[in-house]
């Protein structure tokens, strides 16, 4: 190898069993390839960073895969395998398709209110699933989450945990102060930008943040001009600062600024009503259906109508999750579906 260059990444891993394909892309982290495991008979995506990486996140992300593992709940991938491979630490994973920023652009830059209340309900089903297990994300944007594949194709998944971090450790962390912005400076909540320690309320913030930017195509603080990072940072903490919720949302069903509205006033150790947030998008999804005159399925997204799709996975029955800091388990005598709102037994 030439001074300088850059390592190959391996042709396979995992004593062979997983097949080492085409590059998909590159992040901060490193690259990410297509791959195929021979023993499952199926595609993987595999994460490639440099052993000596100056700031290495794959281990840190195995480590919250393992823990992230759901069993029958869906949205989150399945993790495969882990280790150093050569000169790469190596994370094999299910591998996935599009991300909602993929479909935001396929749809000339927006989402119509439907697609976005849809996308809102599962968003919600995965992020009360990340908290329940005692982290937060930190770094909620379109390009972190994605679609499945084949008859998965309208299951939404949260990746990327690079920047996850627990929350809950015995009990609930405590709130620290002056620390740098971590996440993406477009969607992170105003604590986040004013140096505080990020909980559950900051990626509910995020997450309202993404939601208007389906829906408008661009945030007010989108595309400021700065000469530095720092600058450019503070720029857009001012103007999130001095947008009116009220003129956020303006256009747009109330629902998604009740939301904001919430996520906002959340405490840094409150636990968040996600029963109450879930409800907001059952009841709008209602009053959008009623509109139309017509049921919206839960694959009804401005991609997929139109299309024959008769052998999709279902999206499962939601239950209400226990978070760490509840004293006592919920009561779960049926589930209740968090599309329709009414109540289903699984199968």
């Amino acid at each position: 190898m030439a001074p300088g260059s850059k390592p190959t990444v391996p042709s396979s891993v995992h004593l062979g069993q997983i097949q080492v394909q085409k590059k998909l892309g590159a992040g901060c982290f490193g690259e990410v390839y297509k791959g195929f495991h021979t023993g499952l008979k199926a595609d993987v995506a595999i994460k490639f960073e440099a052993v000596h990486n100056q700031s290495p996140q794959l281990c840190h992300e195995a480590e919250m895969l393992k823990l992230l593992q759901p069993g029958d709940l869906q949205g989150f991938a399945r993790f495969f395998y882990f280790a150093e491979e050569g000169n790469y630490n190596c994370l094999a994973m299910e591998f996935l398709g599009k991300s909602l920023e993929d479909h935001v652009q396929m749809c000339g830059g927006q989402f119509s209110p439907k697609t976005a209340c849809l996308v809102a309900q599962q968003v919600l089903m995965r992020i009360e699933y990340l908290h329940s297990r005692g982290i937060v994300h930190r770094d909620i944007k379109p390009e972190n989450f994605m679609w499945g594949v084949g008859p998965k194709v309208h299951h939404l998944y949260l990746i990327d945990f690079g920047l996850s971090k627990r929350y809950w450790d015995k009990r609930h962390v405590n709130s620290s102060q002056k620390l740098s912005l971590t996440g993406t400076a477009r969607y992170a909540s105003l604590n986040a930008h004013r140096g505080m320690e990020q909980s559950r309320r900051d990626d509910l913030e995020a997450i309202g943040h993404m939601l208007m930017y389906f829906l408008r195509s661009s945030l007010p603080w989108s595309g400021l001009e700065a000469r530095t990072k720092k600058e450019k940072y503070q720029k857009i903490k001012e103007k999130k600062e001095s947008t009116n919720l009220v003129e956020l949302c303006e256009g747009h069903p109330t629902a998604f600024r009740t939301y904001l509205e919430y996520a906002r006033k959340l405490g840094f150790k409150d636990r968040p009503d996600y029963v109450m947030l879930r409800r907001l998008f059952v009841e709008l999804r209602a009053q959008l259906q009623k509109d139309q005159g017509k049921p919206i399925e839960d694959w009804h997204f401005e991609w997929l109508e139109g299309k024959e799709h008769e052998e999709l996975d279902a999206l499962l029955p939601y239950d209400d999750l226990k978070q760490p800091d509840d004293e006592a388990a919920p009561e779960r005598p049926r589930s209740l579906c968090c599309f329709c709102g009414g109540s289903q037994v699984r199968n």
